[in-house]
C-alpha cells in the first residue's frame, strides 16, 4: 500500500500543475450553468413574446379582445397572404363564410403564432355556441356531456422541472465522468511514454498493479470531482430557474436526497470505469496525440445513452436493458429524479454491470501495462 500511495500522490501532484485539465474542468462547470441561462431566457422569451397577425376584413365581435389576452397583435394589411410572408407572423382573412389563414411552416414564430389562433378559434368558438343555446333555452351542458375532472397526482410545474433536470443530469454525469479525468488519464500514460519517464517509473521496487491503481485512483478522483462539480453549478444555476406559468405555481429544480445519493454512486462507478479505460487506451497510444484519436469513439458512445432520454422519454425498459453499460445509469438516474424513488431490482443490476465493466477495463489495462514489449517501444 505504500507504493501505492506514493504514486497516487505523484499523479495527484501531477494533475494539479497540468493547467489543460483544470482548464477544462473550470470551463465545464462555468459553461453548464451559462447554457442553462441562455435556454431559460430563449424559452421564456419565447413563451412571452407577442406575435403579429396580419388581417383584412371585419373582426367578429370580441374576438379582438381574445387575441390581445393570448399575446396575439392584430395588424391591418392589405394583402395577409403576402405579408404572412416576411411583415406579419401570419396573415388572416376575414370573411363572412369564415377565416381564411396564411402562414409559412418554416418559420417557428408562425408555427406558435398559428397554435395561440386555434387556441382563440376553439375558445371563441365554444363561448358562441354556449350563448346561442342559453338563448334558445338549452343546458350549453349538452355539448359536454361527459366532463372529466383532472386531479394531478403531483405538481405539473414541478413535473415539468424534473423532466428537465432528467434530462440534463444524467448527459452532464457521464459527459464529465468521461470528460473530466481523460487529459489527465492520457498523460499520465501516453504523456509519460512520450516524456520518456513511464520506463523510469517502472524500474522503481514498486509492483506494476499497485503503479496501474495508484495512476486509476488519482484519475478516478479528478473525474468524479470534475463531475459533481459540473452538476452543482447545474444545480445552482437551476435553483435562480422558475418553473412557474404565467404568474401561477412557482416551482424551482432542486435533488433530492435520494437522487443525490444515486447519483454520487454512479459517479462513483462510472469514473472508475471510464479512467480504467482511457489509462488502457493512452498506455497503448505511443503519444499525448494519438492517445486523444484512440479515445474519440468514447465521446459518441456516451452521448448515445442519453439521447435515448430526449427521443424517448417515456422509454420503459426490461430488466435486461439495466445491463448495458452507460444506458444503464442514464435510467436508473432518471428514474430517480423523475419519481423520486429507486427499484432495487435495476439497480442492483446496473451496480454489477458498471462494476464488472470496471474490472474488465481495469484487467484490460493492466494486461497492457505489463506487456514489455508496448511500454519499451518508442
Amino acid at each position: 500500500m505504500g507504493s501505492l500511495g506514493i504514486v497516487f500522490r505523484k499523479e495527484i501532484h501531477e494533475i494539479l500543475r497540468d493547467r489543460r485539465t483544470l482548464i477544462a474542468i473550470a470551463l465545464a462547470v462555468l459553461a453548464t450553468p451559462t447554457v442553462l441561462f441562455v435556454i431559460s431566457q430563449v424559452a421564456t422569451r419565447t413563451a412571452t413574446q407577442t406575435y403579429t397577425v396580419g388581417y383584412s376584413g371585419d373582426i367578429p365581435t370580441g374576438l379582438d379582445t381574445l387575441f390581445g389576452a393570448t399575446g396575439l397583435k392584430l395588424e391591418r394589411v392589405d394583402d395577409p397572404a403576402s405579408a404572412a410572408k416576411k411583415q406579419v407572423d401570419i396573415g388572416i382573412v376575414f370573411t363572412a363564410a369564415g377565416i381564411e389563414e396564411y402562414y409559412d411552416p418554416s418559420r417557428q414564430s408562425a408555427q406558435i403564432a398559428d397554435i395561440r389562433l386555434q387556441t382563440i378559434l376553439s375558445r371563441y368558438d365554444a363561448a358562441k355556441i354556449a350563448a346561442s343555446l342559453q338563448q334558445k333555452g338549452v343546458d350549453p351542458s349538452v355539448l359536454n356531456p361527459l366532463p372529466v375532472n383532472l386531479h394531478p397526482l403531483s405538481s405539473p410545474v414541478k413535473a415539468a422541472g424534473n423532466s428537465f433536470l432528467s434530462f440534463f443530469l444524467p448527459y452532464i454525469l457521464i459527459t464529465m465522468s468521461l470528460t473530466g479525468g481523460l487529459s489527465a488519464a492520457l498523460d499520465t500514460s501516453a504523456g509519460e511514454r512520450e516524456r520518456k519517464t513511464l520506463e523510469s517509473l517502472l524500474l522503481t521496487p514498486a509492483p506494476r498493479g499497485q503503479v496501474l491503481i495508484g495512476k486509476i485512483l488519482a484519475v478516478s478522483l479528478l473525474s468524479l470531482v470534475a463531475a459533481i462539480a459540473a452538476i452543482a453549478s447545474m444545480l445552482i444555476a437551476l435553483s435562480q430557474i422558475s418553473f412557474g406559468i404565467n404568474g401561477g405555481e412557482d416551482a424551482r429544480v432542486s435533488l433530492t436526497p435520494l437522487a443525490a445519493t444515486v447519483m454520487v454512486w454512479l459517479a462513483v462507478l462510472l469514473a472508475a470505469s471510464f479512467s480504467s479505460l482511457t489509462v488502457a487506451l493512452g498506455t497503448l497510444a505511443r503519444n499525448f496525440r494519438q492517445g486523444q484519436a484512440y479515445a474519440t469513439p468514447l465521446y459518441f458512445i456516451t452521448i448515445f445513452p442519453a439521447s435515448i432520454i430526449l427521443f424517448i422519454p417515456d422509454f420503459n425498459p426490461s430488466l435486461a436493458y439495466y445491463l448495458i453499460p452507460i444506458l444503464n445509469a442514464v435510467l436508473v438516474l432518471r428514474d430517480a429524479i423523475i419519481h423520486n424513488s429507486v427499484s432495487w431490482g435495476p439497480l442492483i443490476v446496473t451496480s454489477a454491470s458498471l462494476l464488472l465493466t470496471g474490472v474488465l477495463c481495469f484487467y484490460a489495462a493492466l494486461r497492457i501495462f505489463t506487456r514489455e514489449a508496448l511500454l519499451v517501444r518508442s
